[in-house]
């Protein structure tokens, strides 16, 4: 059996597909020459007119040259068939103008019957002062050239688009972003010139062509905007499944049957919405490469040409279409160059596909946008001095070559060294300068003068004063930027700032964000210092409470002891305990039992040697809790209880109950004393150390004296922390 053998495929030179490329294009771009060339001749320039009805001469010659330029045309008749004429009629693109497609159909049958009439030998067109001007079409068709110069260049972008990604596909065959960039091209010579066809008309073209035409040109789009998306899947890197790339494409193309075949009402959303969706996408993903590529400069260098490439050519069309339309200016006769921004893109993408000078682009990346301002001023100033001053083409040329050759160039590193954003001041260095407010002595002015110098010092204003009027919480631009003004900062007054760098500027929002920062770093220091000093203020509160309530105890029964060696016990465990306080030692948890077993010990130890009766009454069984904060709480409120029976109410007898239910602990301390009036007496430190210690265990207190029997009751949860 003979065996077989696998041939490896044959790919195509470059020299043959660069032929192929050539040859396509420019048979689309005779076809579409020869259908501009074949509609009749009328020899006028319309715009629709300020009124909204009629059309507006711009410019006649040939069969109209007796229509004098300015004249507003109504109506168009022949002997078969009259209409009045709209600006609707003269729509330039109908893809985001018609609204839906009832308008989009009646369009297309006006266009079909004016270019009927353009067909017919005479045509009148009645003028609306009345006048009726008879012009006699050229059946010959239209000379190639009074074809408009948006027209070529609606072509011309087209072919280059082709070639170009052929070019890079001619070389780099394997590779799925070039195959992606040939389907853009393709995409391009589809829908560049097809709109060249219907744009560029003088009334009318037939509906049937304006459709096949239109419908091309959205179909291009559409194929161009997915081309993009596909290409940033695998471009600069590979981040999605392969079928995803051929599934975006699908879906556009399901989306173009899908309004072809009627399924959408609204034309701008059918036409508009998926291609604008795919735009984003490519911004989306550009920034999802941008991330990606930080540690990988070839990558990062590759994407650097589209953003190069795209941001450019998205920022000068903006320039010239998007924001002379913000303004209410008319950009339909230069719509047609904006093709040429494709070019911008193409480029771009084809140098970096072929890997042009991608690890030395980093150092003149930012030096071309530079240059781009450049031409965008030479640009800007050229149309200047033509629809400005009314100079020919060739002076106003040489006028904005001259200047900026003589004024662009010097000032370009003044202007960028001028207005540039710098950080002029270290942040560190302003941190501790900001601390050094927050250090100042509180109410003295030493602290207003310190904050004053850090904000003069970073915005150099002309004017400061303190701020009046409803305190704010963030930082705030007024009068367009000639003032700012900054809140309140702790006991700091609010600030009002005029005139920004000593006069010289306004404050621009990055001034806000910097002075924002300031105040959330005064915030921060203030916030720690009061912090710190809370702390202070607590730990002293602490150790005076803790010295009084146990070391006093423990010194006043040392003090009423009559045995030495008990003195000397006593005296031992209160400097115990004074170490303890200081250092705020962590005693091993005790359980409650124990607690209060040496509790009971200590009291009767203590009482006995004043000479009061002691009775203890406690539960056989307490609950199983170890808690040093409890034991701790306990300890302190029973000594500082038992040391004022002792010092104040000359008891002879003093009796602790001690009871537990359902997880609650139950202290009542009464003594047959001389008794006070709580409304009359003044609390001192032991009775308020006592309600901070069970208010910080979430406790109750009760305390009540009558006819000379002083009652304290404390109710603490047993499995209580202090808050």
């Amino acid at each position: 059996m003979a065996s077989s053998q696998t041939l490896p495929r044959r790919q195509v030179p470059p020299l043959t597909l660069l032929t192929g490329a050539l040859a396509l294009g420019i048979a689309v771009m005779l076809l579409v020459t020869l259908l501009a060339h074949q509609q009749p001749w009328l020899g006028l320039k319309l715009a629709p007119s300020d009124a909204g009805s009629g059309a507006r001469v711009r410019a006649s010659k040939g069969p109209a040259a007796d229509i004098p330029p300015g004249t507003i045309l109504v109506r168009a008749e022949t002997e078969e068939d009259q209409l009045e004429l709209r600006a609707f009629d003269l729509t330039v693109e109908p893809d985001g103008a018609m609204g839906d497609y009832a308008s989009y159909r009646r369009f297309l049958e006006r266009q079909d019957r004016l270019a009927r009439m353009q067909a017919a030998p005479a045509l009148s067109f009645i003028a609306a002062d009345g006048q009726r001007f008879i012009v006699q079409p050229d059946p010959a068709g239209r000379p190639l050239l009074d074809l408009p110069a948006d027209f070529w260049v609606q072509c011309l972008v087209g072919l280059v688009a082709w070639l170009v990604s052929a070019a890079v596909f001619a070389f780099r065959p394997g590779e799925a972003s070039a195959r992606y960039l040939l389907l853009s091209g393709a995409a391009t010579l589809l829908f560049a010139p097809a709109a060249a066809t219907y744009t560029t008309r003088e009334l009318a073209v037939p509906g049937t062509l304006l459709q096949w035409a239109s419908d091309l040109n959205f179909l291009g789009g559409s194929l161009f905007a997915a081309s993009f998306v596909a290409l940033l899947l695998v471009y600069p890197r590979r981040i999605a499944p392969r079928w995803v790339g051929p599934s975006v494409v699908a879906l556009f193309v399901l989306w173009f049957v899908a309004q072809q075949i009627g399924l959408f009402e609204s034309m701008t959303f059918a036409r508009r919405f998926l291609v604008l969706l795919g735009v984003l996408a490519t911004f989306v993903l550009a920034g999802a490469h941008w991330r990606i590529s930080g540690r990988h400069p070839l990558e990062r260098a590759k994407l650097q040409w589209f953003l190069l490439s795209w941001v450019v050519g998205t920022s000068v069309f903006c320039f010239f279409i998007l924001l002379p339309q913000s303004f209410g200016i008319d950009t339909s006769p230069i719509q047609g160059y904006a093709f040429l921004l494709f070019l911008l893109v193409y480029g771009g993408l084809a140098l970096g596909i072929l890997r042009y000078r991608l690890f030395d682009l980093g150092e003149w990346w930012r030096r071309v946008m530079t240059w781009a301002l450049a031409v965008l001023l030479l640009v800007v100033m050229d149309l200047f001095f033509v629809y400005g001053l009314q100079f020919s083409t060739g002076t106003s040329l040489a006028v904005a070559l001259l200047i900026c050759g003589l004024v662009w160039l010097p000032a370009r590193a003044w202007l960028w060294q001028r207005f540039v954003p710098r950080n002029s001041q270290d942040t560190f260095d302003l941190f501790q300068r900001v601390v050094d407010v927050a250090l100042a002595p509180p109410g003295t002015e030493n602290e207003v003068d310190r904050w004053r110098a850090v904000i003069h010092s970073v915005f150099e204003p002309l004017e400061m004063t303190q701020a009046t009027g409803q305190p704010q919480t963030q930082v705030q631009l007024q009068d367009d930027g000639l003032t700012m003004v900054l809140p309140p900062v702790g006991r700091l007054p609010g600030l009002e700032l005029r005139y920004a760098r000593g006069g010289r500027a306004l404050f621009h929002p990055r001034d806000a964000a910097q002075a924002n920062e300031l105040v959330s770093m005064l915030e921060h220091a203030l916030a720690s210092l009061a912090a710190y000093e809370k702390g202070v203020a607590e730990e002293r509160t602490r150790i005076a409470r803790d010295m009084h309530d146990n070391i006093g105890a423990q010194l006043l029964s040392a003090l009423h002891s009559s045995e030495n060696a008990t003195k000397d016990a006593r005296i031992r465990d209160s400097l115990s305990d004074l170490r303890a306080v200081i250092n705020q030692s962590s005693e091993c948890a005790e359980t409650l039992a124990t607690t209060l077993a040496e509790l009971r010990l200590e009291t009767a130890e203590r009482l006995e040697a004043v000479g009061i009766e002691f009775k203890w009454s406690a539960p056989d069984e307490l609950p199983a809790v170890s808690s040093h904060q409890l034991s701790h709480a306990l300890r302190s409120i029973l000594r500082e209880a038992v040391s004022n029976a002792i010092r104040h109410a000359q008891p002879t007898q003093v009796a602790i109950q001690l009871t537990t239910t359902d997880n609650q602990l139950q202290l009542e301390i009464r003594d047959n004393g001389k008794g006070f009036d709580p409304a009359i007496s003044p609390a001192g430190n032991g009775l308020g150390n006592i309600q901070a210690r069970i208010d910080a265990l979430d406790g109750s207190f009760k305390l009540s004296s009558l006819e000379g029997t002083t009652y304290l009751r404390i109710e603490i949860p047993c499995n209580a922390s202090p808050s």
